[in-house]
C-alpha cells in the first residue's frame, strides 16, 4: 500500500509539473461555484451532479491527464520512458493516478446532497462515477498516443464527450419521492444501457491506446 501511495504522489508530482496549488485551488473554486449554484438551484439532489462531479472533471482532470504523454514530449525523454523498466503501464499509471481522485472526490460530494438536500440510492450514481472516469480516462489515453500537446489531448477528449453527450451527461440521482417513485423495469434497463454504451467505449478506447503504445517507434517519431 505504500508503494502503491508512493507511485500515486509521484505520477501527480510529475503531472502537475509545480502546479499542484493552481489545481488545487481551481478545483475548490469550483467546489465551492457548483456549491452555490446547486443550493441556488432547485433546491433538488440532482443538480449537483453536474457542478460538483462533472465540472471538476472537466476543468481539473482532464487537463492534468492531458499531460502524461505531453511532458516526456517537451522534455525529451519519451523514447526513455517508453524503454524503461516498467514502461508497459507508465503512462496508464499516470492517467489512472488522477482518475482516482477525480472519483474519489465524485463520491465524496455525493454525500453534500444526500445528507443536505434529499435521500436518494448511491449505488447508481457512484457506479456511473467510476463507469464515466473510466471513459474519460481512456479517451485521454487514446489521444495522448495520437497528439502532441496537451492542449490538443483535452480538446479532443472534450469532443470525444460531447460526442457520447446522451449518454455521458446523463444524470444518476434520481431521488425516491412522490414524484419519482422507484425505479421500474424501463428506468434500469435505460440506466444499464447508458453505463454499457460508456464502458464499450472506454474498452475500445483503451485497447486502441495499448496498440499505438506497444508500437513505440509511431509515438517517437
Amino acid at each position: 500500500m505504500r508503494r502503491e501511495l508512493t507511485r500515486l504522489r509521484v505520477s501527480l508530482a510529475l503531472l502537475t509539473e509545480r502546479r499542484a496549488a493552481l489545481y488545487i485551488a481551481i478545483d475548490v473554486i469550483l467546489l465551492f461555484a457548483g456549491l452555490v449554484t446547486a443550493f441556488n438551484g432547485d433546491g433538488i439532489a440532482a443538480v449537483f451532479y453536474a457542478s460538483l462531479y462533472v465540472m471538476p472533471l472537466f476543468l481539473v482532470a482532464v487537463p492534468m491527464m492531458s499531460e502524461a504523454v505531453a511532458i516526456e514530449r517537451r522534455s525529451g525523454t519519451l523514447d526513455l520512458a517508453l524503454t524503461s523498466p516498467g514502461s508497459m503501464n507508465y503512462f496508464e499509471r499516470r492517467i489512472a493516478s488522477v482518475a482516482l481522485l477525480a472519483m474519489l472526490q465524485g463520491w465524496l460530494t455525493l454525500s453534500i446532497p444526500y445528507f443536505m438536500v434529499e435521500h436518494f440510492p448511491l449505488s447508481g450514481p457512484m457506479l456511473q462515477m467510476l463507469i464515466v472516469t473510466l471513459f474519460v480516462a481512456s479517451a485521454v489515453l487514446m489521444w495522448s498516443v495520437r497528439l502532441r500537446s496537451a492542449g490538443a489531448v483535452a480538446l479532443m477528449t472534450y469532443v470525444t464527450c460531447a460526442a457520447f453527450a446522451p449518454w455521458f451527461f446523463s444524470n444518476p440521482i434520481r431521488p425516491i419521492d412522490a414524484d419519482h417513485g422507484p425505479m421500474q423495469l424501463a428506468d434500469y434497463l435505460d440506466y444499464f444501457r447508458r453505463n454499457l454504451i460508456l464502458g464499450a467505449g472506454a474498452v475500445i478506447f483503451y485497447l486502441y491506446a495499448k496498440q499505438r503504445l506497444s508500437r513505440s517507434e509511431s509515438l517517437v517519431t
